[in-house]
């Protein structure tokens, strides 16, 4: 009865919505640091992972979206999710540059390649997050639908998918095959 009661509170009360996001997400920042263990992110890219989520620019933004009934304004969620990419380069979102220079050869809308620890951090985010919101972790790549599905949607250099793959192979080491396909099939788009 007290957690239904919570949660119809919640769902009225936007500044319990922001508390709920906030220990939302340091849970997941928990999952992340266990899954990056196993990716082998740098420790301090797991420490400080997705402390934007608990700015001003962010925080309310994220817990009126997820945790209550009533909305923020129009596009207070996508500023906000735009701001989290724009700060964290272990998202793919982030190496795609909106415009080009005129001093530059790269061209606007082409991914760039992520480093290596970014490339690390990433995927421990994707498995820190099916912990968090799905309950969790895959212990298979073949069980994980919603990498699957979102990782041939994802624009990333070749580069990176190369090193994605690589540490998807690391984390699922008894899945190389249904890995390896699924990069072929990429490949071959």
């Amino acid at each position: 009865m007290f957690r239904r009661a919570l949660a119809l509170l919640r769902l009225r009360c936007p500044s319990l919505s922001t508390w709920a996001y906030a220990w939302l997400t340091l849970k997941h920042k928990w999952y992340v640091y266990q899954a990056g263990r196993r990716t082998k992110a740098p420790l301090w890219r797991l420490i400080i992972h997705d402390w934007s989520k608990f700015t001003p620019s962010e925080l309310p933004a994220y817990g009126r979206q997820f945790f209550t009934l009533q909305k923020g304004p129009p596009g207070e969620f996508e500023a906000a999710w735009l701001h989290h990419q724009n700060l964290n380069p272990h998202h793919w979102e982030f190496w795609i540059p909106r415009s080009a220079h005129d001093r530059s050869s790269g061209q606007a809308d082409e991914p760039l390649p992520m480093p290596e620890h970014f490339v690390r951090e990433m995927v421990a985010d994707w498995l820190g997050a099916a912990r968090a919101y799905e309950g969790a972790f895959p212990r298979r790549f073949g069980e994980w639908d919603f990498l699957k599905k979102k990782l041939p949607q994802m624009r990333l250099h070749e580069e990176t998918s190369a090193l994605v793959f690589r540490v998807l192979r690391e984390v699922f080491p008894y899945d190389v095959e249904e890995i390896e396909a699924l990069e072929m099939e990429m490949l071959l788009r």
